[in-house]
């Protein structure tokens, strides 16, 4: 019997057929670009960034010095939520990660103005991320020369002077600003490090995601059914490999970015590296939960990008959380991938210790032990319940006996 000739309708209205018939693709192709786009949309629908924590050292203590701290906090920019009693203390803050601005001002302040003097008021800004520093430069300059003579003058005014007079009385005040960590505003140092984690997070959830499906695909899953009691064995036979893997990507990425590109490095290199085994442990963690529940490589690598690709939008290392609607800033703290960059932020731009990056690493490990624990019930209770049937239904060979040599 000769064949039909093939048809391009029959082609196209077969492809159609396929992408109905595949719910998940659907989700994929019509879904995935609204949800994104909402997502991405809601991140920046603020259009700037706002409450950004602020720290205080009021040294003059005047009426004058007051106004200027009252001006930051009433600033939609800034919100002053602690005053310090030395510029070291400030400065500690804001390394620490407890406050994004630092205000000082200095003694006699408001006297010297009066006079004539000059006696400007120092901001010192956070410049590891680019974003906040750019924000806090212009609001802090619009408050400090023009809130605060603005006040200033117009009590003057009511008393009864002349707008000569307040001019002559009141100097404007400087406004001065030191941009720590990046004062040259160096746009690699900000954005390369964040990148390179969510390209270290994307190859190691691909390649732990896809450790159980391509089992389940080649027909030899049901070999493990002997360790159903022992669910940790098969988590660390297959996470094991991927571990050192992802160890050994962090150590190649750290130095291409300290060596090839001249990037930063004002911490420990050891501090860096139990951070990303920490990282490494809590994607694993993910990707491995995410493997059990698909059938087929392709689904899970679709899953495993679902939460890759919005993970570093959402980690609060570009756009910060202050600024992000509060259901989106609980969304990312949820991913490691933010714990992560902010401890990379801490021990290459900042220089801090095992005592700043504590909460990141415990962040990472409580991940990765929910996640496991959570494989491990399923792997306990439901991912072997129709073994019995299967091999015999698939021409497959049974399940080995419980004293197989399968051991770890």
């Amino acid at each position: 019997m000769i064949p039909l000739p093939l048809k391009v309708g029959s082609v196209i209205a077969e492809e159609w057929r396929q992408i109905f018939k595949d719910r998940r693709l659907m989700a994929i192709l019509f879904l995935v670009p609204i949800l994104y786009t909402t997502l991405f949309g809601s991140i920046y629908m603020q259009h700037k960034v706002t409450e950004m924590q602020t720290v205080v050292f009021d040294e003059d203590n005047s009426q004058l010095s007051r106004q200027i701290v009252q001006a930051f906090d009433q600033s939609e920019t800034f919100q002053v939520v602690n005053a310090y009693h030395s510029e070291a203390e400030v400065t500690e803050a804001i390394s620490r990660g407890e406050a994004k601005v630092g205000v000082i001002i200095p003694k006699e302040f408001e006297a010297r103005i009066k006079h004539g003097d000059v006696q400007p008021v120092m901001t010192l800004i956070d410049g590891a991320n680019m974003m906040i520093s750019n924000s806090a430069t212009r609001a802090a300059n619009e408050i400090v020369t023009t809130y605060s003579y603005g006040v200033s003058g117009k009590k003057l005014q009511q008393q009864g002077l002349q707008d000569e007079q307040v001019s002559s009385t009141f100097s404007a005040v400087p406004f001065r600003y030191r941009v720590l960590y990046n004062p040259t505003f160096n746009y690699s140092d900000f954005m390369i490090f964040g990148l390179a984690g969510a390209i270290l997070q994307q190859v190691l959830l691909l390649g732990i995601a896809l450790t159980i499906t391509r089992d389940k695909e080649r027909g030899i899953w049901n070999r493990f059914a002997e360790w159903k009691k022992m669910p940790w064995r098969l988590a660390y036979a297959k996470s094991v490999p991927y571990f050192i893997v992802g160890m050994l990507n962090a150590v190649v990425v750290f130095t291409i970015m300290l060596f090839g590109f001249d990037l930063p490095m004002r911490g420990q290199i050891l501090m860096a590296m139990l951070l990303s085994a920490c990282f490494n442990f809590a994607v694993l963690g993910i990707g491995y939960f995410i493997s059990l529940f698909s059938s087929a490589q392709l689904g899970s690598t679709q899953i495993a990008m679902l939460i890759a690709v919005p993970s570093f939008m959402l980690s609060g290392y570009t756009w910060p959380f202050e600024a992000m609607p509060k259901a989106l800033s609980i969304l990312g703290h949820m991913l490691p991938l933010t714990y992560f960059l902010e401890g990379v932020r801490h021990v290459f731009v900042k220089g801090n210790g095992y005592d700043v990056i504590v909460k990141d690493c415990i962040a990472l490990v409580l991940t990765g032990l929910i996640t496991y624990f959570a494989a491990f019930l399923l792997t306990r209770f439901a991912m072997f319940r129709k073994q019995k049937d299967e091999p015999a239904s698939a021409g497959l060979p049974a399940v080995q006996p419980e004293n197989s040599s399968l051991t770890v």
